[in-house]
């Protein structure tokens, strides 16, 4: 045998023994943990047991106890009721004394007021015949006075009855009147009225645009001039187109103003030139 070989059989022998050693040492360790193990166990059970009863024992002192607890809230309900019945009577007792007292007080008022009453009356019905008396004559003088008042009154309301008539054919005129004036857009307020009689103010503007009715005669036309200028509604205005080449000057008619803004208005003519027609760009003015 080799060297090599011999060296390798005292390694198997070491390795063995300290195979065996570790086994042995494994067995020992594993037995030992098991002792513990079931010790362990078995303390465990106990405690287990132990807490178990003191469980029981807690629920059936906690059955007893709420039992106890519930039957004397009952009674204190009970007490609590019975209290409050006896409050309630003392309280209607209590109300039934202040209504007898307040009673006996009223009656008590009552009877001195009848006796002051009883003379208070007798002196009363003396002054009062006196006082039936004299209003007996104001009353007969009084219907004197209404039967002149109604006779009064008859020959008012014959007199109401007329004017109210009048005050009607009135209405009815007006009423007319102002349709008519509604149809011709005339102006019915008296105040612009008396503004419209006012000669408008020297101004100078041109025709902007001209709208024509169905003939193809020019029915309205708007002008570069308006109430900043002192224009208002109802004032008059020539039309006129001014002459070139030294020519004279063309009348083409006149306008009254229907509407007035601030820089512009429109008016409606109401006399044409015969010769001419009003076109954009003639003139108009207040000077003529």
């Amino acid at each position: 045998m080799s060297f090599v070989g011999k060296m390798l059989v005292v390694v198997l022998v070491v390795l063995s023994v300290l195979f065996m050693a570790l086994s042995g040492g494994v067995l020992a360790v594993h037995n030992n943990w098991r002792t513990k193990h079931d010790t362990v166990l078995g303390q465990l059970k106990g405690a287990q047991e132990d807490f178990a009863a003191a469980q029981a024992n807690a629920t059936a002192i906690k059955q007893t106890s709420q039992k106890e607890v519930d039957d004397a809230k009952k009674s204190a309900d009970t007490a609590n009721a019975a209290l409050a019945t006896q409050t309630d009577e003392l309280v209607a007792l209590q109300k039934q004394v202040n209504e007898l007292q307040l009673q006996m007080q009223t009656q008590t008022a009552l009877a001195e007021t009848n006796s002051k009453e009883s003379d208070f009356r007798n002196q009363e019905s003396l002054k009062q015949r006196a006082a039936n008396r004299t209003l007996q004559a104001a009353l007969d003088q009084s219907a004197a006075d209404v039967r002149q008042l109604e006779d009064d009154k008859f020959g008012l309301q014959v007199e109401f009855d007329k004017l109210k008539a009048a005050y009607n054919e009135a209405q009815v005129r007006t009423t007319y009147l102002e349709g008519v004036a509604k149809k011709y857009k005339w102006e019915t307020d008296p105040h612009k009225v008396a503004r419209m009689e006012t000669p408008p103010p020297p101004v100078e503007g041109l025709v902007k645009v001209v709208t024509k009715d169905k003939t193809n005669r020019p029915k309205f036309v708007e002008i570069s001039i308006g109430a900043d200028d002192g224009l208002i509604k109802g004032h008059k205005i020539d039309v006129v187109r001014l002459g070139l080449d030294g020519k004279d000057s063309q009348y083409m008619g006149k306008i009254q103003l229907t509407d007035v803004g601030p820089d512009h208005a429109v008016g409606i003519v109401i006399e044409a030139a015969k010769n001419g027609i009003i076109e954009v760009g003639d003139n108009v003015t207040t000077k003529l």
